[in-house]
């Protein structure tokens, strides 16, 4: 199943309208009281200064997926809305209205109600924002959240209850909740980063915002700012291919390391060989995903209180940090990465032709071609 969780226009955090309540005390975070654990960044910022610090959303570690899944449904889906017209079409040819002329246009029906519920989900990455910024104003202790619904929310962050929680079919994340007099949650937001499990990777993710939030000096916003090895600024311009695939590839990297050191974290070994057709497709997703959406930008009021002194020393934007060059990859290396690309290309295609393939073959009329054997017939050179 696709994690959904917090993705919804409307809010899907099932915690919204109930009371807040910690299962279990461990897991409670609270603003401003530090922790210690390393600060762990992990390849989320796109904007780094001493006013304000600006992450990715949870959602943008696995964008691509809904993509190219629900692509994939939504063609199954349009060609069964066909079959059924046409075979409707004919029933009623022959037999004018009868019971199975009505059971087909319930289940017609039915069609058309998952059609526009992929619809839906396919919105929440084609046609909209390349990401959802969550900015952290610590002058301000404000933090901004553009939601999916590319509406601004903004909370106080010393009045936030912090926990890390878990839904079902979803890693754990760092959940921040605004909570009334009452004690119920009435928004809700989620720091980027999430883990299968409670770890020091989702401490340190957290000790990471914390700490920014909490500098009230020079010594502590250049600890903070240390940790930081990469600047992903999407704020400007759209992702390249090349940062696409990097980020294509986090669910590899083994993130209860440092990600911001992918040259110890990224372990291309044999389940990502066996996942290299998916990979493909996701990357794909993800750059139609990045290619139709636009660069998200907040209201004037918010860049206001987001003041930025031009000759801030913090600011990583203008002066980014320069990670230690990567080793250079040996000749046995890039024949494997090139082969992997191959292997990924030819895999995808295949599995495309054979769905073409099996959706001719369901056709109630026509003698289709093979997409599969003609696909291997090119390749293999024997239309010479």
């Amino acid at each position: 199943m696709i994690d959904m969780i917090g993705r919804g226009k409307n809010g899907t955090y099932d915690t919204l309208g109930k009371a807040y309540k910690v299962d279990n005390l461990q897991h409670e975070l609270r603003p401003y009281q530090k922790l210690d654990y390393p600060l762990r960044p992990q390849r989320t910022v796109v904007q780094f200064n001493s006013t304000y610090m600006e992450l990715v959303d949870m959602w943008d570690f696995i964008r691509g997926e809904i993509v190219w899944s629900q692509l994939f449904i939504l063609i199954v889906v349009l060609f069964g809305i066909g079959t059924f017209f046409l075979m409707l079409r004919m029933m009623f040819i022959q037999d004018g209205i009868s019971l199975y002329f009505v059971a087909f246009i319930l289940l017609t029906s039915i069609l058309f109600a998952i059609f526009y519920g992929l619809l839906r989900r396919l919105s929440r990455e084609l046609f909209t924002y390349t990401y959802f910024p969550v900015r952290f104003n610590r002058k301000e202790g404000k933090v901004y959240v553009m939601g999916a619904n590319k509406k601004v929310e903004t909370y106080d962050w010393g009045r936030l209850k912090i926990q890390m929680q878990t839904d079902a079919n979803a890693p754990w994340d760092i959940r921040c909740s605004d909570v009334d007099d009452k004690g119920i949650i009435q928004r809700t937001f989620s720091l980027p980063f999430r883990y299968l499990d409670v770890d020091e990777a989702l401490y340190g993710h957290f000790e990471f915002v914390n700490r920014y939030m909490s500098a009230k000096d020079d010594s502590e916003l250049a600890e903070v700012a240390s940790s930081i090895r990469h600047i992903f600024p999407v704020h400007q311009r759209k992702e390249t291919f090349k940062e696409s695939v990097q980020r294509s590839l986090f669910e590899y990297h083994q993130d209860f390391y440092d990600m911001e050191y992918p040259e110890d974290t990224l372990k291309l070994d044999w389940t990502f060989m066996i996942n290299i057709p998916f990979w493909f497709l996701k990357l794909l997703g993800r750059r139609l995903a990045v290619l139709t959406s636009t660069t998200p930008h907040f209201p004037f009021e918010i860049e206001v209180q987001c003041d930025v002194d031009p000759n801030d020393k913090f600011d990583l934007n203008k002066n980014p940090p320069i990670p230690a060059l990567m080793k250079p990859a040996t000749l046995l290396e890039k024949v494997f990465y090139v082969v992997m690309m191959v292997v990924a290309t030819l895999a995808s295609l295949s599995i495309i032709a054979i769905i073409i393939d099996i959706i001719g073959a369901a056709r109630p009329h026509g003698d289709y071609p093979s997409f599969f054997k003609i696909l291997w017939d090119l390749l293999l050179l024997r239309w010479i």
